[in-house]
């Protein structure tokens, strides 16, 4: 059997597989598990599902961070070590979902998680669509600078309008910094260890934070860093909530007494003692960073980034050969409705579609955050790879075309046996280049959470405090990957055009 017969046999076998799959799947929205709104008692959901699910990012250590414990990565931290006793308390266990903190309060909003436990302060703002419990933990906010600049700068009054000041998006300080510190230049990034990076690298002049937190990011780095109270001026408390949806009182008042319980039995500084032991081990020292103790990280990313393209550049290819096909017929609302899709998918961004995927269309459906993330790259690839299939089919003489359907062969055979193998040497080298970039964009997932290589760079980043060496090794990793993937292409291109010269 010839490589393109084998190729076409391949894809038909595809498109019925996944017929079957989509045909096979029905919205599935069990009572349990829809948004609880006015009216809906969650902590019965949560009761019935035995399952309470926790929003939070795991870049904010000692709060919450990316550990590896007994040889597997877990999400560890203080706001864990209180999710985990609020489960307990009512009974269930607590699956935490891991995201950009900046997507939690939508995601808390679109009834994909029950809870926020993410060191998120009480805003008036957030007030408006969540509720908060009462605050579980007190922290001055404060100020991460330079050792060197420790003489000029005191707190948030020292800055100078030449001066740049960087949070984390989304966090209490941007409020802090654009209400009080509205006449310094401002920074701000989706990660904390990316903020203090920037720090080091003099991008930036401060970085606001937590006190709990900064002291931590301080304790790492002592020779270089220093902390200092920020001096704001605070409408709200400095404590740290548990967010939850709107009128649900009976959860509010559960987790109410385990905060209470907490409180009373002095958890937190426990916990906090418990994270900072597993940050920084009391025993190293000066000892320098073992980074072949991070390969676990790296390996795991690298499976999930894999996993992601390959399902990414399967699905894609069979959709994008659809809409080449749609958008080659005859059929007006057929190609219509192909020409729409592209052009729609093409002119959103990808990130974009992966949050609404996440929120919307995953929170509707119960869609786990890998697959939602793995049909919105699909489904945005799909656009791109049938404009590539199109093109390359439209560069076929019309009179191959004409030439075969006048020895009989009907349209879809005539497109099978000889438009489609004249065209596959012109759409191999843009095919491949699609292929190449599915695995780098495939980093846009992890601000859903998705453990791929960015989000396990970003993992190490926050446990080992180095904001530039993880990077070093995340882009060597991705070069490999996409290195051994062209030439893996260039390869199977050679063979082609010998076959087809």
């Amino acid at each position: 059997m010839s490589v393109m017969k084998r190729l076409t046999a391949g894809l038909i076998t595809l498109f019925m597989m996944l017929s079957i799959l989509l045909a096979g799947v029905q919205p599935v929205v069990h009572a349990e598990e829809t948004q609880a709104g006015e009216g809906s008692n969650l902590l019965e959901q949560v009761k019935a599902r035995g399952e309470i699910r926790i929003g939070v990012s795991p870049d904010y250590p000692p709060f919450e961070f990316i550990a590896m414990k007994n040889g597997k990565q877990t999400v560890s931290g203080v706001d864990i070590s209180l999710g985990n006793k609020i489960a307990k308390d009512l009974g269930v266990k607590a699956t935490f979902v891991t995201m950009e903190f900046s997507s939690l309060l939508s995601s808390l909003e679109a009834g994909n998680i029950d809870a926020i436990i993410s060191g998120m302060a009480r805003t008036e703002e957030r007030a408006k669509s969540v509720d908060f419990s009462t605050g579980y933990q007190e922290d001055e906010q404060a100020i991460i600078i330079r050792k060197s600049d420790a003489d000029k700068i005191k707190d948030k009054n020292s800055f100078t309008p030449d001066m740049t000041v960087g949070y984390q998006q989304g966090a209490l300080q941007e409020t802090l910094a654009k209400e009080q510190m509205a006449n310094v230049k401002q920074h701000t990034m989706q990660q904390i260890p990316d903020l203090i990076s920037a720090l080091q690298t003099k991008q930036i002049d401060g970085v606001l934070v937590d006190s709990s937190v900064g002291g931590s990011h301080v304790k790492a780095h002592p020779e270089s860093l220093e902390m200092v109270i920020g001096k704001f001026k605070m409408t709200d408390d400095n404590a740290k909530y548990v967010a939850i949806p709107k009128n649900q009182p009976a959860l509010q008042a559960a987790i109410n007494q385990s905060i209470a319980e907490v409180k009373e039995q002095g958890l937190i500084d426990q916990w906090m003692d418990e994270a900072y032991d597993l940050l920084i081990k009391k025993d190293e020292g000066e000892k320098k960073i073992n980074w072949l103790d991070y390969t676990p990280y790296y390996w795991n990313g690298v499976k999930m980034t894999l996993l992601i393209s390959f399902v990414s550049v399967v699905c894609g290819l069979v959709l994008g050969s659809i809409l080449a096909v749609m958008r080659l017929t005859d059929n007006i609302v057929l190609s219509g409705l192909a020409m729409a899709y592209v052009e729609f998918v093409r002119g959103t961004p990808l990130m974009i579609q992966v949050l609404f995927m996440f929120l919307g269309i995953g929170g509707l459906f119960n869609v786990s955050p890998l697959v939602a993330g793995m049909i919105a790259v699909s489904l945005n690839s799909g656009a791109y790879v049938c404009e590539v299939i199109r093109g390359g089919l439209q560069a076929v003489d019309k009179g191959q075309s004409e030439a075969a359907r006048s020895l009989g062969l009907s349209r879809l055979k005539t497109l099978r046996l000889v438009i489609f193998p004249q065209s596959l040497r012109s759409i191999w080298p843009a095919l491949g280049n699609e292929f190449v970039t599915l695995i780098k964009e495939s980093s846009i997932v992890s601000t859903i959470g998705i453990a791929e290589l960015t989000f396990q760079t970003r993992a190490v980043t926050s446990i080992t405090y180095q904001g530039i060496i993880p990077l070093v090794i995340s882009m060597v990793i991705y070069f490999i990957l996409t290195f051994s993937l062209t030439r893996g292409l260039n390869a199977f291109e050679k063979r082609l055009n010998a076959k087809y010269a």
